[in-house]
């Protein structure tokens, strides 16, 4: 297993070096094509909690509404893992179009089993981001 890599596609465990997944089929070099932020969203399904916290952080700074829904979503997948939502929350504060940002946090606020995370975005919603 020390030899083993993760495909960019789908995430499974592939050899080293391997130029197509067995898993999925997906080429190796397709994924180098993705934009930056296509590259993040996708990170947001990554099965390592530390990677997703990485595209979790750069996406907030970045406080782009096109990937509001995604961090939202990537929220409501892992309902355990209150940092990562609390850091979506910080991120969703930032997002440049205010109407964007309050509507995904209204759903963080109404629909996150996480009390801390619910109370944060009740928080940024009411303009205090630092929650």
């Amino acid at each position: 297993m020390g030899n083993d890599a993760y495909c960019l596609s789908c995430f499974s465990l592939i050899p080293a070096g391997a130029e197509v997944c067995p898993a999925c089929g997906a080429r190796a070099d397709a994924f180098s094509a993705l934009d930056y932020r296509e590259k993040l969203v996708h990170a947001l399904l990554h099965p390592l909690d530390d990677v997703r916290m990485r595209a979790i952080i750069a996406l907030g700074l970045r406080g782009e509404p096109e990937t509001a829904d995604a961090l939202v979503e990537c929220a409501l997948r892992h309902p355990t893992d209150v940092v990562a939502g609390l850091e979506i929350v910080r991120g969703l504060a930032r997002v440049k179009d205010i109407g964007v940002g309050r509507d995904v946090l209204a759903v963080l606020k109404e629909r996150h089993p996480a009390h801390t995370v619910r109370e944060a975005a009740a928080h940024a919603l009411q303009g205090e981001t630092d929650a």
